[in-house]
């Protein structure tokens, strides 16, 4: 038999969402437990449990995790991106390959800005680098910038699937119902020990191999993300492949 770390490698989705099934290797996943009628999330987010024993979002303020969503229970997918190559002119706005990212709060916001993908020198937002919209999906350098006018720079983010990204998708945007919805409000959890490839996770991060990994938190508009934030104190597993260009999932050893 041969074994399935032998398959460790990427299968070459369209887009970096949700769980890559293929390459996460996990023992333990339940399908028997209600989904929260009123919550929802994507798969390869953290979740948990309410005091009706219904699954919802984890909000990274208890001591400990549920598990990770093996399926949507959202009709409003988004993708993530590693090292888009920008070049910032002045302070003239670039665009970015996509608008409607996702903004988190906190010092770091819902991008990361550098001139590396997940090392060299990352970039303010702000004062004193860059602004970014996050609707229009521009970066555009502030007057007093420590980018260089011209400079180039690697962009990290998150966006929205558009209804055309979604059809791309081999999907069925209009009137479809979400992954949970189809199986009767029922979810499965992915809740041992496990390895898995998610595209849910801070992208404004910058994440090595053997960082700690928590429970994003409510009030950096992260419930339900992989972080290396010390703001929450749930760990939940180790970074063991960093996200790049051409593999832009977070490979996470999933404490269960």
């Amino acid at each position: 038999m041969v074994s399935p770390r032998w398959e460790a490698y990427q299968v070459g989705a369209q887009r970096c969402m949700g769980l890559d099934l293929k390459r996460s290797q996990y023992i333990d996943d339940f399908g028997n437990y209600d989904a929260n009628a009123a919550a929802t999330w994507r798969a390869g987010q953290l979740v948990n449990l309410n005091a009706a024993q219904e699954v919802i979002l984890d909000a990274g303020g208890s001591t400990s995790v549920f598990g990770v969503a093996k399926y949507d229970k959202t009709t409003a997918p988004y993708a993530t991106v590693v090292g888009e190559y920008i070049q910032l002119n002045g302070i003239v706005a670039t665009n970015l390959a996509h608008t409607n990212l996702l903004t988190a709060a906190g010092g770091a916001l819902g991008v990361r800005v550098a001139t590396l993908p997940m090392t060299g020198t990352v970039y303010t937002e702000g004062i004193p680098d860059y602004a970014c919209n996050y609707v229009n999906g521009t970066i555009v350098r502030t007057a007093g910038s420590t980018i260089p006018d011209g400079g180039y720079v690697y962009v990290n983010y998150m966006y929205a699937l558009t209804a055309a990204d979604v059809l791309q998708e081999g999907r069925n945007f209009w009137l479809s119902n979400d992954d949970v919805t189809i199986q009767d409000n029922r979810i499965t959890v992915i809740t041992g020990q496990s390895t898995l490839f998610t595209s849910q996770y801070d992208p404004s991060e910058t994440y090595a191999v053997n960082d700690a990994l928590y429970s994003g938190t409510v009030g950096e508009l992260l419930a339900g993300y992989f972080t290396v934030s010390a703001t929450s104190t749930i760990q939940v597993g180790k970074v063991f492949q960093i996200p790049t260009a051409d593999d832009p999932f977070l490979g996470v050893t999933f404490t269960g």
